[in-house]
């Protein structure tokens, strides 16, 4: 039996957590191979435990490292881009050596990047595994990570993250291991992205030199002093405990385990144990319509309050479905997700669009091809089907009259539809009978409708621009009327004409 010496262009190496001990013999006689044949061996960092046991052991060792890269550069993304090309260029003359604490497949970005790279440009990789840093840090936490479902993160991806992306990322009821915190800086990007989802003296543990007995240590602290000392290094890792699920405000699951509380048997309210679908659809309207008051008002506190009401009520549906094995939370972030790509080929896909006027005939399109799958006759469905009957009325006039212009059935002009609007006043002029007056009020207003649109003006939310200036008129002339401490009754006609006009100037 003959045995396969031919070295692979890149081989990659762990160096376990750091003790010397804990080299694998595999990685050792890897090193001692190295150094035999002359081979190159590229370090992350030299500072680590192991390197001067190592020199002391392979002397003719020939060490290269990128601890100049991290000095010259602020940016983690181009530093791991540009020790992995320096890599790949280097085993393009011949094979090397990468070595990195722990082991390589766990919370080493630099590797994945270089497995990529290496296959991208045909150059065979090997991994020579070593002793994680997980194993001595839950040593010296006591703590199971696969029991308590750990969420394991770099520290240097969770502080580049963008203030919105944070609360996606982490869950702060599971526990959490912060790996890598190297330095000060990447300990308060961590502490600031931390800050997202945890409270500022949040207890948080930070682990130092695990499985290096002389200097192994587990240091607790709250999260806020985490950059205000220099105990960050590179083999420090942050564990985080997990919150309550009714203390993770910021999460969403938090809302999903609220609502599924409410209606569990027999303990939770008992009136959100009694509502239905159909007892609830009022709800979602008015809640709809009350955060269409707070964009209205510029009310941007209120809006975040009515978006979390109207939330609310899609996850009480999605619980109540869940109940009766309908469908669940998952099924409607499914749905929504699905469509919202499915919709968006020019931002998801290849396709190419020039304005906004592209991305609706796209949409269309789309819509049309969803309903052909779905085995709807598309050439028997009317241009006005899809139009929402608990849309307010103004705002479904303005969309009928939308969908059937798009057939061709419009106004030429502005000025038509001002004579069509002075024709239907003049039928309601000479309307005879209430039902009659109630039907040419309706053409009236369809008619008004069709105005505002012809000037792209919305109906729906003119009139309410109008209700909101009349409502604030109204209010200062109450004021100044309770300022002159007379009786509403006693005022004539003129003067409330009067006050009309002095209340328009002060509002």
């Amino acid at each position: 039996m003959t045995t396969d010496t031919t070295l692979p262009a890149i081989t990659i190496l762990g160096l376990g957590p750091g003790s010397w001990d804990d080299v694998t013999i595999q990685a050792r006689e890897t090193l001692a191979r190295a150094a035999r044949e002359n081979i190159p061996v590229y370090f992350r960092t030299l500072v680590h435990p192991t390197i001067e046991p190592l020199k002391g052991e392979l002397p003719d060792l020939h060490i290269e490292s990128f601890d100049d890269f991290y000095d010259e550069s602020d940016d983690w993304e181009n530093l791991y881009q540009s020790i992995t090309e320096t890599l790949c260029e280097a085993a393009a003359r011949g094979p090397l050596v990468y070595a990195v604490p722990g082991h390589p497949l766990i919370g080493e970005y630099t590797v994945q990047l270089l497995l990529k790279r290496a296959r991208e440009r045909d150059l065979s990789t090997r991994i020579v595994a070593g002793l994680s840093f997980l194993e001595p840090v839950c040593a010296a936490l006591e703590f199971d990570p696969f029991t308590l479902g750990a969420q394991i993160i770099d520290a240097t991806e969770l502080g580049s993250l963008a203030h919105e992306e944070i609360a996606g990322k982490l869950i702060p009821t599971t526990p959490l291991l912060i790996v890598q915190v190297y330095n000060r800086r990447v300990a308060s990007a961590v502490k600031l992205a931390l800050g997202e989802c945890y409270p500022d003296d949040w207890p948080v543990k930070l682990v130092r030199a695990a499985g290096v007995e002389s200097d192994e240590a587990v240091v607790e602290m709250p999260l806020y002093e985490l950059d205000r000392n220099n105990l960050a290094n590179h083999l420090c890792t942050l564990y985080v405990p997990p919150r309550a699920e009714m203390e993770a405000m910021r999460l969403p699951e938090t809302l999903r385990y609220i609502t599924m509380r409410l209606r569990r048997e027999p303990d939770g309210c008992p009136w959100d144990r009694q509502q239905t679908h159909r007892s609830l659809a009022r709800y979602a309207i008015e809640e709809a319509y009350e955060v269409a008051e707070a964009i209205e008002e510029n009310d941007l506190e209120h809006l975040a309050e009515e978006l979390g009401d109207l939330l609310l009520q899609v996850y009480l549906h999605a619980e109540i479905a869940r109940q009766e094995g309908h469908f669940s939370i998952g099924d409607v972030l499914e749905h929504v997700n699905a469509k919202l790509i499915r919709r968006h080929p020019h931002v998801f896909g290849s396709v190419e669009v020039e304005n906004a006027g592209q991305v609706v005939q796209n949409w269309e399109a789309i819509k049309r091809q969803e309903k052909i799958a779905a085995g709807q006759d598309v050439e028997a469905v009317s241009a006005l089907d899809g139009v929402h009957l608990a849309l307010p009325a103004l705002l479904q006039a303005q969309e009928y009259q939308k969908r059937a212009a798009r057939t061709g059935f419009e106004f030429s002009s502005l000025e038509e539809v001002l004579d069509k609007l002075s024709e239907e006043l003049d039928e309601l002029r000479a309307a005879g009978t209430p039902e009659e007056q109630k039907d040419e009020m309706g053409d009236v207003l369809f008619i008004v409708a069709k105005v505002a649109r012809m000037l792209h003006i919305d109906a729906e939310e003119a009139l309410r621009a109008a209700n909101r200036k009349f409502k604030r008129r109204f209010q200062q002339m109450e004021a100044l009327i309770r300022a002159e401490q007379r009786e509403f009754a006693s005022y004539s006609l003129e003067e409330w004409t009067l006050l009309w006009e002095r209340a328009k100037q002060i509002v």
